[in-house]
């Protein structure tokens, strides 16, 4: 019983190290965040773009161990208030960039909290990042009025 503990343990560390991207040179990488605008209503949704753009000469392959690809949180000051994806399939997946090729994602989601609450008036900042355990983020800041 121990012993396939022990193998069942040392698998799910090849799982979790195969899936994890080991670039290296985070500055062959380049995130960027666009919001849609900078000033929302209570009941407005956060519109943006987040792109992932290869700088590098070769071509760099990221790894992700569920079906979601890149991440992002709603927070203002210590307190996170939504965490985006809620849900993924635990899956293998991939994305390849060819020397300069871009992915670009697009979201739109309601301000509102983990309990579906509309977000209060103030200033709040969103941060993305990719879901690779090895990804830098970046942070834009927005206002509810």
């Amino acid at each position: 019983m121990i012993i396939k503990k022990i193998i069942l343990n040392y698998l799910w560390l090849l799982f979790l190290l195969a899936s994890c991207d080991l670039v290296d040179n985070k500055e062959d990488v380049q995130l960027y965040l666009k919001l849609d605008q900078q000033t929302y209503s209570i009941a407005d949704s956060l519109k943006g773009t987040f792109i992932v753009t290869n700088l590098s000469p070769n071509t760099i392959t990221f790894k992700f161990s569920s079906s979601c690809q890149y991440g992002l949180k709603i927070r203002s000051g210590d307190t996170t208030f939504r965490e985006i994806p809620e849900i993924c399939a635990t899956v293998l997946t991939s994305l390849t960039l060819r020397s300069g090729q871009s992915k670009v994602y697009e979201f739109e989601l309601p301000l509102m909290d983990k309990e579906y609450k509309n977000l209060l008036q103030g200033n709040y900042e969103v941060e993305t990042f990719l879901l690779n355990n090895n990804s830098t983020s970046v942070t834009k800041r927005f206002t509810i009025n």
